[in-house]
């Protein structure tokens, strides 16, 4: 398994674990219309701008056969209101490849990303109903903060977890 900086041109694969991940995981906790809906081809279209920008740090984890499997994407935290830095925006991973350590492997190269840009800590945002919260729970992420948030017709619950010292993430095994 290889982790690395996600390239232009990995758009494509980005969007297929994107929305596969979103429907294995959240069926159940996200309206079925919304996740029915969800194309990889407009997500494509999203990270191939995302990508081309380069704002954020995202890393692309690929199996023996060089096929994207997860992903992790990292940046400025959004809202400056919660007093951490960095944000880890998005990770995911295809079912078949959790439980493996390439998510810890994503969210210490994302980490690692911050750093090397100057920044200190991170805040993550989960859904309350995703058992993947225990992922950060287990990489050491404190509760901070938790909001309502609207997907489709339904409103659900988000928590945050923050690391102050990014230190943390990135000496995970």
């Amino acid at each position: 398994m290889i982790v690395r900086k996600a390239l232009p041109a990995d758009a494509s694969g980005i969007a297929r674990v994107h929305v596969d991940s979103w429907r294995t995981t959240y069926r159940g906790i996200i309206p079925d219309s919304v996740l029915d809906n969800l194309s990889v081809e407009k997500r494509e279209n999203h990270w191939k701008q995302d990508l081309r920008q380069g704002k954020n740090w995202t890393f692309v984890a690929e199996n023996t056969e060089g096929e994207i499997v997860g992903f992790a994407c990292s940046g400025p935290e959004r809202t400056q209101a919660y007093g951490y830095d960095g944000e880890l925006y998005a990770i995911y991973l295809l079912r078949e490849y959790q439980r493996q350590g390439i998510g810890r492997r994503l969210a210490r190269s994302a980490a690692q990303a911050l750093v090397a840009n100057g920044f200190r800590s991170l805040l993550v945002w989960v859904l309350a109903e995703n058992p993947s919260r225990r992922f950060y729970e287990a990489l050491g992420g404190e509760k901070v903060a938790e909001k309502p948030v609207t997907i489709g017709e339904a409103t659900l619950r988000e928590i945050a977890y923050g690391w102050k010292n990014l230190g943390v993430l990135i000496d995970q095994k």
